[in-house]
């Protein structure tokens, strides 16, 4: 080791996440260490998560002094630490606060105001908001307190020139200090964001650029997103020239407001969204990665799928997708069966160039027919991915013709005490279809249907 010169020690040194090895032990071995381990580059892939102490609102630990020694050893890595990779909010499930024990408060609160590091990543504090019988504000204001949330900005504020990475959750709603800070995190490259009902944005982010933003994920707390349109306007347009990856989650996926905005973001590279998603990418002439969520069905659920249908039957080709991804819900209701295999073939005629195919769950809903006739009617498809397919299916991917395909992988599905049965056909497979790279692996699922 000591002939190595700095810049590879660095590096070494750099694939230690423990902050504490670096604080602590690292500093010990020698002089050379001790001075490296101020340097910036060691600390690369060092986190630190801060937790809070069990507390409730008459002052009573439910557990004396929870969480305290760890409290503790983080508020040190932040008073020394010269970098972090990323840092961690967790509110306690018990707790009312992050910051709620008076003992850890003036402590943690401290360090957050004197830490000099240059942290790379924040993660706000996610509250189990699906566990939770109160309305969203009424959470909120549990989960943080203006202090405690005061104290979160100020961190965000004075990291504003170093963060890349930004888990904000729920507490987007916040307020305007937050979204503030928000718009000066200039270098930020990746933004995750939780959407609700109304939320109280009055024009922070308007004019604002997040020039070096590359991926964006989008979640929501309710069903419907609604009146957050202004919102997202002002945020599309601080990203629709940097954006590359956007994944909608939960019921976001589905929401048109959201959908409508990122169809003006023409530089996506992927898309993750709800299968209402596809009257949308037309414009975006630049995707190559499409990831659609078959959603649980409803009494809607098939006529929304026959306007998507009629509106990507009349739209052009799309040359530049080479990655389709099918993941349905479980629950999706089988006499909208033939509405989605409808849509999906529209869509294999509008992706000439589709080279990749991925689906997970679909072919307990539309196996053999539809899964089949995509791969006859995508002459460039050259790899598929089948996740829980039936062992008694293999015999009609057998008899397909799947034109150029070369590798097929996913997984082979039985039912408990037909484990060999299951082996035997996955090996029948393999032998009569010596052409393809086969990857398929086997595994018990309970609820493998007949």
């Amino acid at each position: 080791m000591d002939a190595f010169p700095d810049e590879l020690l660095l590096m070494v040194l750099s694939y230690i996440d423990d902050a504490l090895t670096l604080l602590d032990a690292v500093p010990l071995v020698c002089k050379r260490w001790h001075r490296l381990s101020r340097d910036p580059g060691a600390w690369n892939n060092a986190t630190v998560s801060i937790v809070g102490c069990s507390y409730d609102e008459e002052g009573c630990y439910s557990k004396k002094h929870e969480n305290h020694d760890k409290i503790l050893k983080a508020a040190r890595i932040l008073l020394h630490a010269p970098a972090l990779r990323r840092v961690c909010f967790d509110c306690p499930s018990d707790s009312s606060d992050l910051l709620s024990c008076p003992y850890d408060k003036e402590t943690m609160a401290s360090a957050l105001v004197r830490s000099r590091a240059e942290v790379h990543g924040i993660v706000f504090p996610q509250p189990d908001f699906w566990g939770s019988s109160a309305s969203f504000p009424d959470f909120l204001r549990q989960a943080l307190t203006p202090e405690g949330l005061s104290t979160l900005v100020d961190f965000l504020s004075r990291n504003s020139s170093h963060v890349r990475y930004l888990k904000l959750g729920h507490t987007l709603q916040a307020g305007k200090e937050l979204l503030r800070a928000l718009g000066q995190c200039q270098n930020l490259e990746e933004l995750h964001l939780m959407l609700s009902d109304g939320p109280r944005y009055k024009g922070e982010l308007r004019g604002q650029r997040l020039p070096n933003l590359k991926r964006l994920t989008l979640g929501a707390s309710r069903y419907k997103v609604r009146g957050c349109r202004a919102f997202l306007r002002d945020l599309r347009g601080c990203v629709a020239q940097s954006v590359r990856h956007v994944h909608c989650e939960y019921w976001c996926s589905s929401s048109e407001d959201v959908l409508a905005e990122l169809s003006q973001c023409v530089e996506l590279r992927s898309l993750r969204c709800g299968v209402e998603g596809v009257a949308f990418v037309k414009t975006l002439v630049r995707l190559r990665s499409l990831s659609l969520l078959i959603e649980d069905g409803d009494q809607e659920q098939q006529r929304e799928l026959c306007t998507v249908e009629r509106e990507l039957r009349a739209c052009g080709e799309l040359q530049s997708l080479q990655e389709l991804r099918l993941d349905d819900s479980h629950f999706f209701v089988h006499e909208h069966r033939p509405a989605l295999s409808e849509l999906l073939k529209t869509l294999c005629t509008k992706t000439p160039n589709l080279m990749h195919l991925s689906t997970n769950g679909m072919l307990e809903k539309v196996f053999p027919e539809t899964v089949i006739g995509l791969f006859k009617s995508l002459p460039r498809l050259e790899s598929v991915h089948i996740d829980q397919i039936w062992f008694k299916c293999l015999s009609k991917l057998t008899e397909a013709e799947v034109g150029g395909i070369k590798r097929i992988s996913g997984t082979v599905t039985y039912r408990k005490g037909e484990g060999d049965s299951c082996r035997a056909a996955l090996e029948q497979f393999k032998r009569q279809r010596p052409e393809l790279d086969c990857r398929l692996t086997d595994r018990e699922y309970t609820y493998c249907r007949n």
